[in-house]
């Protein structure tokens, strides 16, 4: 299946169902001038293969690729890089349904050899424009005989600038804290904590492009991202199965990440140890993980 695209007045999506179902861009239209909201996937100067990439059947990294789930050990191929973002990102999925306004995707892990994951799922996503909003939908389903620790996420990146080069982005998110990383790994080192001043964003202020964060946030019920010279925000809710928030800031880039999840870094060892926001949940034989996630553009 060929690649696909989804615009209306409003926003312009392209999808990949080949390469994990993954985003190549995301445009949106303000004032009859048609802005890269996610980078261009496409662009020869970008290096990202994906805009956004779908995160199953856990998302971010599992320490050294090891858990232990319902008193049973489990070794992940990767180990030593710590398993990281499931298995799904790189495969090809099914397109299901098609218009000029919705897609819909399917995987189902049976399909193909060596899933790097004890247990076979099955999983959808939708990705649906109504008017400014896009409408990202997830569900994961255990398709086998046992329960399996079950997280999910999405992982978009956004252009530092719209407009021109070196213009401000501003971001607003009230969440409750953040996992310490003692030991640089991106793996929790401890319970949440109290956010630190460079990782605050209750209030509206500046993304700066030297404040690297590669930070896992719990309490995740909303927020926005806001151009202020080019007169655009982009707000960002999801499901309540959404609590956790990943920022991703890395220096020297022209992009960065705000990831929606269910789960928390390390989630699976973290269920393990009864962590009450680890966000992975243990889904039964035959139950379904869905969320959604929805992007609204504004023109300020």
């Amino acid at each position: 299946m060929s690649i696909v695209q989804l615009e209306n007045s409003d926003l312009r999506l392209v999808v990949d169902p080949q390469r994990g179902a993954g985003t190549l861009a995301l445009y949106g239209c303000i004032d009859d001038q048609w802005l890269p909201l996610m980078p261009d996937a496409r662009d020869d100067a970008c290096d990202l293969a994906c805009s956004n990439f779908l995160m199953m059947p856990y998302s971010n990294r599992i320490k050294d690729g090891a858990f232990t789930f319902n008193e049973q050990p489990y070794q992940l191929q990767n180990g030593a890089g710590h398993a990281i973002h499931g298995d799904v990102r790189q495969r090809p999925w099914t397109v299901v349904e098609q218009s000029d306004l919705a897609l819909r995707c399917a995987f189902d892990s049976r399909s193909f050899e060596g899933i790097n994951w004890p247990w076979s799922f099955s999983a959808e996503a939708d990705f649906i424009l109504n008017g400014p909003h896009l409408i990202l939908r997830l569900s994961l389903l255990n398709s086998s005989g046992s329960p399996m620790p079950a997280g999910f996420g999405w992982h978009p990146y956004f252009s530092r600038a719209l407009t021109s080069s070196g213009e401000p982005v501003h971001l607003h998110f009230a969440l409750d804290g953040a996992y310490p990383d003692a030991n640089d790994t991106r793996i929790p080192s401890g319970p949440l904590q109290p956010l630190a001043p460079h990782q605050d964003f209750s209030q509206t202020r500046a993304l700066d492009a030297d404040n690297f964060l590669d930070t896992c946030y719990y309490g995740f019920n909303g927020g926005s991202i806001t151009w202020p010279d080019s007169g655009v925000r982009l707000r960002l809710n999801a499901t309540e199965s959404c609590k956790h928030l990943i920022l991703y800031n890395p220096t020297g880039k022209t992009y960065f990440a705000v990831e929606p999840v269910t789960n928390a870094n390390n989630g699976v060892n973290l269920l393990a140890q009864n962590d009450p926001t680890c966000g992975t949940i243990a889904l039964q034989p035959g139950e379904a993980l869905t969320a959604e996630c929805t992007l609204s553009l504004e023109n300020l």
